[in-house]
């Protein structure tokens, strides 16, 4: 936009120039003084502009791009103004042309005023703070003209020459362990001011920036001091961005999946030897404080907050709650036990009192307060979340399909977890995996063997309905191109987390509870369905590995018994 009202302020004054020569005409011994003058100051300043460039910007570098500062110095409009002036000159006086070489005379006044503007641009750019501004301008431009939200393709974002250059330039910066400049192209990103139409483009481009710094720290041997120290600044910037998104769930959800994604990523290749043990313990620790941060963003009444952005929750519809829910429950990430209680109070308008360390039940206590008839709250919140949901039928759908995906994406129990890289909400302490599996496994909307059997082919046959939450949020997610190595997967693509999450609502929750339900579901399941689920169990409880091989159904039930760990008997919570 600039550079266009550049190029038409340069053609009104040209055409002025050539009313004044067609008006006031000079002879020529005038006309060649004056262009010997106009020439000696040109050649300076594009002398000046050499100099200047050839010591502030690298042939090698795309970042920023020849057509960038080009765009900012006019250099172009500057050299076409001289090569006119000079045409215009030599041929009136070859051709002994008064106006001609009057005009080409006054072109060259004209290229050494634009000239200096140039060269005041390009010294600019000399510093870093000038070469910053132009590239978060650059950027946001860039930004504005890249389509990734709903209805459009992950293709343009791809083929946009900037963000490839600006990319480019990040690679370039973590290879070379370059501290300093990693930190100017992060603050470049973070401080380009964008439109809200561009906003879900730039936080594709942040998590992908946040991706390749980790990845950087995990593979290359960055320096993961700094690199978390940047991408602390790339979440809060995604979070500032997110408010001024209508619908913001979709973006913070999938930074909350990648950030728990990152944590585990971080401690098997830690137990593995690929990545050292300190890059590890920075990159979990970033996981779990960026997640706490993003929970006070969305807990309309969060127990504290670091700043004016914690206030207010993120996600004040009922439908973005129940999205930003079921992305932030993927891949054991912390906290995901504790953000039940702002869902709770986002959908009901009331807070939830209970501690799920004592056992007590958000999922079958919200149930209750939308759907329970005399004891159903009467808040507005409560009443648009009834609307949300449809039906309790549809409630039950819903936080079914979101304990499949979670149970399907728990860590390794198996894997080793060393003790520096034990955090609040990260640890291998099988009472916290009780907890957060307890909060699904208390949502029994059913009792017995024949009932789990109904509900399991519910969950694995069963189509939204339209207009439901289920429906709803998948649709939401269609189209949604987030670059990040966790990409969603359907719950009905996962038959062993589906068998495993609906076992889990008939295992006890105390010791020495009865499983006659439980075993009896077990038992009429297919061999082949109860091979992969005890896999599964295998995989994600505690105790189960030992007998998978033997006997299967005998590996869940074990396994499950993590569940009567947390409760009152446990003598944990209050």
């Amino acid at each position: 936009m600039m550079q266009r009202r550049r190029q038409v302020v340069l053609c009104v004054c040209a055409v002025v120039l050539a009313v004044l020569a067609v008006g006031w005409p000079r002879s020529a011994d005038d006309v060649v003084a004056a262009t010997q003058f106009s020439v000696a100051f040109f050649a300076t300043l594009l002398t000046g502009e050499a100099v200047i460039f050839a010591l502030t910007f690298s042939a090698a570098s795309s970042w920023p791009s020849l057509q960038a500062i080009d765009g900012h110095i006019a250099f172009r409009e500057w050299v076409l103004i001289g090569w006119f002036g000079a045409l215009f000159t030599g041929c009136g006086l070859l051709g002994d042309s008064r106006i001609s070489a009057t005009y080409g005379a006054l072109l060259f006044l004209l290229a050494n005023i634009f000239g200096i503007f140039s060269f005041i641009q390009l010294f600019g750019l000399a510093s870093v703070g000038g070469r910053n501004r132009l590239l978060c301008r650059t950027l946001a431009e860039a930004l504005g003209q890249v389509g990734v939200g709903v209805g459009a393709s992950a293709h343009d974002f791809e083929n946009s020459s900037v963000v490839n250059a600006y990319l480019s330039a990040i690679s370039q910066a973590v290879t070379s362990n370059d501290p300093t400049a990693v930190r100017h192209l992060v603050d470049q990103l973070v401080e380009a001011e964008v439109a809200v139409e561009a906003a879900d483009s730039a936080i594709v481009l942040h998590i992908d920036v946040l991706h390749r710094l980790a990845r950087a720290a995990l593979v290359s041997g960055a320096d993961p001091i700094q690199v978390t120290a940047c991408a602390h600044t790339l979440v809060d910037s995604v979070v500032r961005l997110c408010r001024r998104l209508p619908e913001p769930a979709s973006p913070l959800g999938a930074l909350s999946r990648y950030l728990a994604w990152l944590a585990d990523t971080a401690l098997l290749m830690s137990v593995r030897g690929v990545a050292s043990n300190r890059s590890a313990r920075e990159l979990v620790a970033l996981s779990t404080d960026a997640r706490s941060r993003i929970l006070r963003c969305v807990d309309p009444d969060p127990k504290s907050a670091s700043g004016p952005d914690e206030i207010g929750t993120l996600l004040p519809e009922p439908l973005q709650a129940l999205m930003w829910s079921a992305d932030f429950a993927e891949f054991h990430g912390a906290h995901q036990a504790g953000a039940l209680y702002g869902v709770y109070e986002i959908l009901t308008g009331t807070k939830f009192m209970g501690n799920y360390w004592d056992g007590a039940s958000i999922l079958t206590r919200l149930r209750r307060s939308l759907f329970g008839g005399d004891d159903a709250v009467t808040t507005s919140a409560a009443a648009a979340a009834r609307a949300a949901f449809g039906s309790v039928e549809e409630y039950d759908h819903f936080w079914a399909l979101t304990s499949v995906t979670a149970l399907a994406t728990l860590r390794d129990c198996r894997v080793g977890h060393p003790p520096e890289l034990v955090r609040p909400e990260f640890t291998p302490d099988h009472q916290l995996l009780g907890a957060y599996l307890r909060t699904f496994a208390t949502h029994r909307y059913f009792g017995t063997a024949e009932e789990a059997r109904t509900a399991l082919l519910g969950l694995l046959s069963r189509t939204a309905a339209g207009g439901s939450a289920s429906e709803r949020v998948h649709h939401g997610r269609v189209g949604r191109a987030y670059r990040v190595p966790a990409p969603h997967v359907e719950p009905q693509l996962r038959p062993a987390a589906m068998i495993l999450a609906v076992a889990c609502r008939l295992a006890p929750l105390a010791p020495g509870g009865d499983d006659t339900e439980l075993r009896g579901f077990l038992a009429a399941l297919p061999s082949v369905s109860l091979k992969v689920t005890a896999g599964l169990a295998a995989r994600v409880l505690p105790g189960a590995a030992a007998v998978a091989e033997t006997d299967p159904a005998e590996a869940v039930v074990v396994g499950l018994r993590v569940l009567t760990l947390v409760g009152t008997h446990s003598g944990e919570g209050s």
